[in-house]
This record gives C-alpha cells, sequence and structure tokens, in this order.
C-alpha cells in the first residue's frame, strides 16, 4: 500500500459505516405493519418471502434495471397491488406510498461509534466519498456533510463491481484511480471491483473473518475506521 499517494478515500456505506441487518429487518417489519392497515390484500397475498422471490423475478426480467433497488422494490409493489385486486390505476400511487413508508425507517441509521470521530479526523486530510449499490440517503442520515461526492447505483446507471461505477467516482472526484483509496466490507464490491481500474483498496472486516482464498487479497485490511486513522499514519 501506498499512503502517500492518496488523496482521497471512498466509502462503500452498508456495513462499513453501519449495521445495515437490524436497520432492513425493522425497516420491512414497518412496511409490512403499514400494508396491514391501508392496503390489507398485499400482505395476504404476498408475504415478505413471496415479495423477495418477485423482485428477485423482476430483476432478471429486467437486467437493465437490476442495479436500482429503488425501482425493483416500487415495480414489485406496484405489481402485488394489481395482483391482490388493487385499481392498475392506483398501483403506482400504492407503490409509492408504500415505499416512501419503509425508506424512512431504512434510513434511520446509526453510524458505528468510531466512525464520525474518524470521519472528522480524515476529513481534514483527505476529500472523502462515497460509493453505493444502495439507496441511503446520507442527507436524511445526517452525514452528507462530511463527503465531497456522493454516488449510488441508481443514478450511474451500473452497480459495484462494474468498472464504470469506479471510473465515475474518479472523474467526479477528477482524480486519477490511483489517487483513491477505496475501503468496504464486500469483496467483489469494495476489492477486486476498484483495484481493477487502478485504485487502492481497504478492507473492512468488522466481522474478523478470513479473506476468500480465491481471491487477491487487499492491499489492507482494518477492522473498524480506527484502524483506518491509524493505518494511514496521523
Amino acid at each position: 500500500m501506498n499512503p502517500g499517494a492518496v488523496r482521497a478515500i471512498c466509502f462503500d456505506l452498508d456495513n462499513t459505516l453501519w449495521d445495515i441487518e437490524p436497520v432492513l429487518v425493522r425497516a420491512e417489519r414497518i412496511l409490512a405493519d403499514w400494508l396491514h392497515r391501508r392496503y390489507p390484500r398485499i400482505p395476504q397475498r404476498f408475504p415478505h418471502a413471496l415479495m423477495l422471490e418477485m423482485r428477485a423475478a423482476l430483476a432478471r426480467e429486467r437486467p437493465d434495471m437490476a442495479h436500482d433497488f429503488t425501482f425493483l422494490r416500487r415495480e414489485t409493489l406496484a405489481r402485488a397491488a394489481v395482483a391482490a385486486g388493487y385499481a392498475s390505476a392506483d398501483a403506482g400511487r400504492i407503490a409509492h406510498e408504500a415505499f416512501v413508508a419503509w425508506h424512512a425507517a431504512r434510513n434511520r441509521c446509526t453510524p458505528y461509534a468510531e466512525v464520525l470521530p474518524a470521519l472528522a479526523t480524515l476529513g481534514r486530510r483527505f476529500r472523502l466519498a462515497t460509493l453505493s449499490n444502495g439507496n441511503a440517503d446520507l442527507g436524511v442520515i445526517g452525514i452528507a456533510h462530511h463527503f465531497e461526492v456522493s454516488l449510488h447505483a441508481a443514478a450511474l446507471g451500473c452497480a459495484k463491481p462494474d468498472a464504470r461505477a469506479y471510473r465515475a467516482l474518479a472523474r467526479s472526484l477528477t482524480l486519477e484511480p490511483a489517487e483513491i483509496l477505496f475501503v468496504g466490507d464486500e469483496p467483489h464490491a469494495d476489492v477486486i471491483g476498484p483495484r481493477s481500474v487502478g485504485m487502492q483498496t481497504v478492507w473492512m472486516n468488522r466481522d474478523k473473518g478470513a479473506w476468500p482464498a480465491a481471491l487477491t487479497a487487499p492491499d489492507a485490511c482494518v477492522c473498524d475506521l480506527d484502524g483506518l486513522v491509524t493505518l494511514l499514519t496521523f
């Protein structure tokens, strides 16, 4: 690893800056309760497992939109509404209202304890950015001010580990890929992908698991953002 070449640090979001699993579980519960109160025929006809199957089928049907989780969720809800007996003319509105309820809960993320102090420290020396396949709203979460650039798959038209996503990041920062350090938890999306365009990489290994033996190792590995601050020799 060459810390001296780094001018910007780009972070993945889910499971890198916060634990996403309990957030999604809560958001799905809130959505289910919301649907039961307002459009009960949808959850009666389509329990959660079946909705997941429908969403996966839609992604296969529309590979051109498979990167856009917001589209997949809204379209699945709209199709479920029609199949459950609600009017086709109302399906878009129902899907929009349901998505708003879910998305509000999805954005109730609490960063890991060290994240905000570490971002403040890192931000004094490096330009900071995010690149995510998800649909978190950093403004709602309250951390958007830490980042100069925040990109997500739906707006880019492609998802990590597609090389186009990392090249778009470099263009947005007006930097060469070698000047960007990518930090994230998912081996393909956050290490193999950015490395393919020439970025340095740090694997965020909060669970202290083993790196997949079949993959080329990242430039460095940390268990939290305090480890990243130490790695960059403050």
